[in-house]
């Protein structure tokens, strides 16, 4: 074999080579592809199965712990602050209602224009956002995102258990800000009837 035909060989091989590594490569990027897909899939499935059960909470912001529980509806979440004050909030897709009891104040809010709109997406099943970030293992699937809400910019951390999946904690930052909600003893089939996430002013009476 000539000098020129040894040249051509090596061009030839380190072509394969670079080829094959450029196969690898984009093998591993669909497969992480497909298995982050799935995995969403599996939690959009599951968020969904929440509907018609309750979770206590505990949500704190470094300084104060508040603790509560939340029912989750076929359409509304209600969420009840126990303590250290009894606060009463009722979300719709579009609509919220906020109580505080020993204010004896009403407010209403557009859950669209809220960062409490991901809470409710997330706790209805709603589908993930094609940016958010999966980090997962045998034991534990950590969701990341970033959504926008009255001109701020907010990062949220989603964390479950693996297998079986179940929700843990929501983490919400804004700039230096935030908070993050802890989940415990979820429970299932809770038939409230409707009045029971209703919308109206608990105060007109």
């Amino acid at each position: 074999m000539g000098l020129y035909q040894k040249q051509i060989m090596q061009e030839k091989g380190r072509f394969l080579k670079k080829v094959s590594c450029l196969l690898f490569l984009f093998i591993v990027f669909l497969s992480n592809n497909i298995l982050a897909n799935d995995i969403k899939l599996k939690l959009s499935s599951y968020n969904q199965s929440l509907k018609n059960s309750s979770l206590l909470f505990i949500q704190t912001d470094g300084q104060t712990i508040e603790e509560g529980i939340i029912y989750i509806g076929n359409e509304r979440i209600k969420v009840i602050y126990q303590s250290p004050n009894k606060i009463t909030i009722v979300i719709s897709q579009k609509k919220g209602m906020y109580v505080n009891h020993e204010l004896e104040e009403v407010q209403y809010f557009n859950t669209n224009k809220s960062f409490v709109s991901v809470f409710f997406n997330i706790l209805t099943g709603a589908n993930y956002s094609k940016n958010s970030e999966i980090q997962h293992s045998s034991d534990s699937i950590l969701l990341k995102d970033n959504f926008s809400a009255k001109d701020k910019n907010f990062n949220i951390e989603v964390f479950y258990e693996n297998n079986p999946i179940k929700l843990r904690k929501i983490k919400v930052k804004e700039g230096v800000d935030g908070f993050e909600i802890g989940f415990f003893d979820h429970q299932i089939s809770h038939d409230h009837k409707d009045s029971f996430f209703s919308l109206i002013n608990p105060l007109i009476n």
